[in-house]
């Protein structure tokens, strides 16, 4: 009967599988749980209790789907954007931003069903926006209640390639609004409305180049460098040529007004048939287009065609990506010049490229790094130039695939040199990094060793690098689920959050004292019969009479007050309360309101937020071989603990446990318990024989709690 006293003095392989209870054999095993729940582990081995959430507001309508949305200008300009049914609403400094009373919101395009289809990419004051429904709009703030959400108007936009059928269009006009464009066959449809139409023409066959020293009278039209210009003087040309894009000039004798470049565009207002549409001219056509002309192509965005579904910066460039006509399309904008899809040959010309392989794989992210990596439905690729240390252009363009996993469109979070990315079933997370040993990107699955956590399927993604260093999933059943990730030091540590709701989305920013991130959420809750959706976000890790330990929860900070009301968020439920730093006992919200039994100046009301650990099946060896299968008897038990408060309960399970008291005869009736950091006294067991036992923690009061060891001792008796 060999008795031993295994420690368990790490908790930083986080939440495993029920499957691998029987994996004694691998190191993750001795620093795994059976259960964590609304416990954070730590990247150097403890587990902590996570503070609770703080109420900030009710969504403007809870009946609708919302997503958050982060905008980050600097560390003390950022922002969570609630994207709803055609709205917008705005949050900073743990608050909603106001307007003459009223929350600040603007109108949006997209409904309630659409919001979780964004994708965004951010550039200073000015965030552009994804939707495969809708064309590119750009968010763009001037002032905390000055926002506008526009539709992108791209000087050029993007265009497919050039008709190559004898399908002619004719212009009416080459300038204006209202003109008619006509096809020779049938090529309209009504969707094409908002469509651009591209008409071009060889300028240099048709136009007589310019020269120096050359007279000319006005209306005489020369080219240069693809360029059209029409004289607007009469006089002798000079010895600089006319370069300019836009406007007038003089080449120092003759005055140039800047026709086209060889193209010019127009933009589909009305339908008439499927020959005849009416136009606005937005880039003045070829002189030919009134002729009719073959060299005509399609915008590649339109409610016909779709829109991109994807956006994201990379080499100062704005790539757009996945058409629903084009699903393995990805388009970049000219270099520096974000809103311009003019094609060419030149190194900073806009450039388009589609991704061929063997089977349609619609293009579902893009995210920068070294390289621009791109999640598809059912595999990633890598986008560089030929060489990494080479500027990508429209000559050089290498894209390379690398894994055959798929991915789903949520927004992926490069952290360090991974890429982190959800699996196409939305059940998997998945680290996309380079191996030096293969020579090539590689993809492991995060969710390996607990896929029972994500198995419901992840909806949403955010990372919170300070203080920890936490990737947040919402999952489909409601659960908040975190991994705590840190692959330098081998951490990758899940764990569950349960905040008596359902947790509908997630995003970060850093916090407004610019200590730490804030993680904000969209929680789902029925509160006195009635379902509503709140704005929360997690509060700091605090140990003192500001400790907040409570979900959905406020604080009262003022003059000592045995009424505390404004709390109508939480009608008739029951709340935990702390008081100066003191556990006070449940009372349940009436009329918007508390009546403590005492008064307090610091008081926190919330949810109660119980956390719990259950350590895997114990391994402490026996006289022949594992401890495993055989009959055990856990004498006691020793738990240290750092800055913990009372009513710590212990025991095999959470139906049977014994509470730890921490209050000691010398202390004051009436006074907080003083929080404890250090090793307990061997606590008597109170379960009896067990084959494979574990030992199960849990803490309920809304105060702090950090585990650093749990010591065990056991007999292990032979089969």
């Amino acid at each position: 009967m060999p008795k031993a006293s295994p420690i368990q003095n790490q908790f930083n392989a986080g939440e495993l599988s029920l499957q691998l209870k029987g994996r004694t054999d691998i190191d993750k095993y001795v620093s795994g749980c059976e259960t964590l729940e609304n416990f954070l582990p730590q990247v150097h081995g403890p587990v902590r209790k996570r503070p609770g959430s703080r109420f900030v507001k009710e969504v403007k309508d809870s009946s609708k789907t919302v997503r958050l949305l982060s905008f980050e200008y600097s560390t003390e300009q950022a922002y969570i954007l609630e994207f709803g049914d055609l709205y917008v609403r705005f949050y900073k400094d743990g608050g909603n931003i106001t307007s003459g009373g009223s929350p600040y919101e603007i109108v949006s395009p997209y409904s309630h069903t659409e919001v979780f289809q964004l994708q965004y990419a951010q550039s200073a004051d000015v965030t552009y926006i994804s939707h495969p429904n809708h064309p590119p709009y750009k968010l763009a703030r001037t002032g905390h209640t000055a926002w506008t959400l526009t539709e992108v108007d791209f000087d050029w936009p993007a265009f497919n390639d050039e008709n190559a059928t004898t399908t002619t269009i004719t212009a009416s006009a080459v300038t204006g609004t209202g003109i008619t464009l006509t096809a020779s066959s049938a090529t309209f449809e009504a969707t094409h409305v908002g469509s651009y139409f591209r008409i071009i023409e060889t300028i240099e066959s048709k136009h007589d180049e310019w020269e120096t020293a050359k007279s000319l009278v006005i209306g005489d039209i020369r080219n240069y460098d693809g360029k059209l210009y029409k004289a607007t003087s009469s006089a002798t040309t000079g010895t600089r040529p006319p370069i300019h894009t836009e406007g007038n000039e003089s080449d120092g004798g003759v005055s140039w007004d800047f026709m086209h470049d060889g193209a010019g565009y127009a933009k589909i207002t009305a339908y008439t048939s499927s020959t005849v549409v009416t136009a606005d001219v937005v880039k003045r056509l070829p002189d030919s287009s009134t002729g009719g002309s073959k060299r005509w192509s399609e915008g590649a965005w339109s409610s016909y065609r779709g829109y991109p579904k994807t956006v994201s910066f990379y080499e100062d460039r704005l790539w757009f990506a996945g058409s629903s006509s084009r699903p393995q399309t990805l388009w970049a904008s000219t270099s520096g010049d974000y809103e311009n899809h003019k094609y060419g040959t030149n190194d900073d010309d806009a450039l388009n490229y589609t991704i061929n392989s063997q089977e349609v794989n619609t293009i579902e992210w893009l995210l920068p790094g070294k390289a621009l990596s791109v999640g598809t439905s059912g595999s990633e690729f890598i986008v560089s130039a030929s060489s990494l240390d080479e500027a990508i252009t429209p000559t050089n363009v290498k894209i390379v695939p690398q894994t055959t996993y798929g991915s789903t469109s949520i927004r992926p979070i490069r952290i360090g040199t991974a890429t982190v990315f959800v699996q196409k079933a939305s059940r998997k997370v998945r680290e996309f990094t380079f191996s030096y040993d293969n020579d090539s990107y590689v993809a492991p699955n995060l969710t390996l060793l607990a896929e029972h956590v994500t198995g419901t399927g992840v909806v949403d993604m955010a990372y919170q690098q300070e203080p920890s260093q936490i990737l947040w999933f919402p999952c489909s059943c409601g659960t908040l689920v975190g991994l705590t990730y840190d692959r330098p030091n081998d951490v990758v540590a899940w764990h569950r959050q349960t905040l008596s709701g359902n947790v509908k989305s997630v995003a970060t920013i850093p916090h407004w004292d610019a200590d730490q991130d804030s993680t904000w959420l969209v929680v789902e809750r029925t509160i006195n019969g009635n379902t509503v959706k709140y704005i929360e976000y997690i509060e700091k890790y605090l140990a003192d009479s500001t400790a907040f330990f409570v979900d959905s929860g406020l604080t009262y900070n003022g003059a000592p007050a045995t009424v505390i009301s404004g709390l109508g968020h939480l009608e008739g439920e029951t709340v935990s309360i702390l008081t100066d730093g003191y556990a006070h006992p449940s009372l349940v919200v009436t009329s918007g309101s508390i009546t403590l039994g005492k008064a307090a100046s610091v008081v926190s009301i919330g949810l109660p937020v119980v956390s719990t650990l259950k350590t895997m099946p114990l391994e402490a060896g026996a006289a022949d071989g594992t401890a495993q299968g055989k009959t055990m008897r856990i004498t006691n038990v020793v738990v240290r603990f750092f800055e913990t408060g009372p009513q710590v309960f212990y025991g095999a399970d959470t139906i049977d446990m014994n509470e730890y008291h921490m209050r000691k005869p010398a202390m004051a009736m009436g006074a907080p318990v003083d929080l404890f950091t250090g090793d307990t006294e061997p606590l008597p067991w109170p379960e009896g024989y067990e084959v494979s036992p574990q030992v199960t923690l849990q803490h309920k009061l809304p105060l702090p709690c950090t585990i650093l060891a749990v010591m065990p001792q056991v007999h292990t008796y032979d089969r």
